[in-house]
């Protein structure tokens, strides 16, 4: 009789150390990440609770930024985005550039973070004919290509061309443009308080003369009204700069470009505001739809291309306009009827 009671308890401590053991290794398999990238559907942020202007104007719509949720898996995140046809998985050697690595990638992104803010700002102030002054351009290396004919390291901030000192970015272009292709040239630079002196040359890379360096630039500049950014470091980039502009442009002017409607969107801009490309456009779109927005503003070619298409598959009730610049963005919300309650 002791022996069985014995035999029954010895089964049942192996039945509990074969579960704790699954726990176990069920939670270490928790913080095991793979080499690949999620791509799946986003949402909004109403940027009129993100940017704060003094004595600004309100508005009766919105003017909201999209976003698209980008995560790296486990294999319960890897399983689940692998069942789930709304979800993307990348490889991770795709998500990056060639010659790029996680820290570089990292560091690009937290500068062109802080120049779309800057050129939001500017660019915004200048439309809405209010006071800025821009007192300096950092013009940073941030990215440089595999193939180019450069001692250039990313994080240098570029001071002189041949002994040129160098103030703005479309001052170092204009320079680079005259430059003869395989010519090499002299670029002073700064490197964490150091002064070194680099060399670079044009090349053709894929059928364009180019030196093969990316830059971003860090503006230092005052306006008047002051603005204040709300927003965390997960909530802002340069896919979002062209509709941080409109809200910046729309809280300085008395004439509410929203006209009442639920506007979404995404794209880059310049300092000359022309709105450029960007990643993820369809989980943008999911996300507008998702949030019952009436307008979505894309930039023109693939990605309004890739937004009808998304439209047209889904049956989605959205009007989406394609943009070149912030004037084209301008005129078409202007024109807009108020929307009826």
């Amino acid at each position: 009789m002791i022996n069985k009671v014995y035999e029954k308890i010895k089964k049942f401590i192996k039945k509990i150390d074969i579960i704790s053991l699954i726990l176990v290794l069920l939670i270490i398999m928790t913080f095991i990440e793979f080499p690949y990238y999620i791509s799946a559907p986003g949402g909004l942020i109403n940027l009129s609770k993100k940017i704060k202007i003094n004595n600004s104007y309100k508005s009766s719509g919105s003017i909201n930024m999209t976003y698209v949720t980008e995560y790296k898996p486990n294999i319960f995140m890897l399983l689940y985005a692998y069942l789930n046809p709304l979800i993307d998985i990348e490889n991770a050697s795709e998500y990056l550039m060639e010659n790029d690595t996680g820290k570089s990638l990292e560091y690009r992104q937290k500068l062109e973070l802080q120049e779309a803010s800057d050129v939001a700002v500017i660019y915004g102030y200048q439309k809405a004919l209010k006071n800025v002054i821009i007192n300096k351009e950092d013009i940073y290396i941030t990215y440089i290509l595999k193939e180019a004919d450069t001692n250039i390291e990313v994080g240098d901030i570029i001071k002189k061309v041949d002994n040129i000192p160098i103030t703005s970015k479309s001052m170092f272009n204009d320079i680079i443009k005259n430059k003869e292709l395989n010519q090499k040239f002299d670029i002073e630079v700064i490197n964490n308080g150091k002064t070194y002196t680099r060399y670079a040359s044009k090349k053709r890379i894929e059928d364009k003369d180019i030196i093969g360096i990316l830059l971003t630039v860090d503006y230092e500049y005052e306006v008047e009204p002051r603005i204040e950014f709300k927003f965390k470091n997960n909530e802002s980039g340069p896919s979002g700069g062209f509709m941080t502009t409109l809200e910046i442009y729309n809280e300085l002017t008395s004439n509410d470009i929203t006209r009442g409607y639920k506007i979404a969107g995404t794209g880059t801009i310049d300092i000359d505001g022309n709105v450029g490309s960007i990643g993820g456009v369809k989980y943008k779109l999911r996300g507008a739809v998702k949030n019952k927005c009436d307008i979505f503003l894309v930039p023109a070619g693939e990605n309004y291309e890739e937004a009808i298409k998304e439209k047209e598959t889904n049956n989605y009730k959205i009007d989406i306009i394609s943009i070149n610049n912030f004037d084209e963005a301008l005129l078409y919300l202007d024109n807009l009827s108020d929307k009826m309650k």
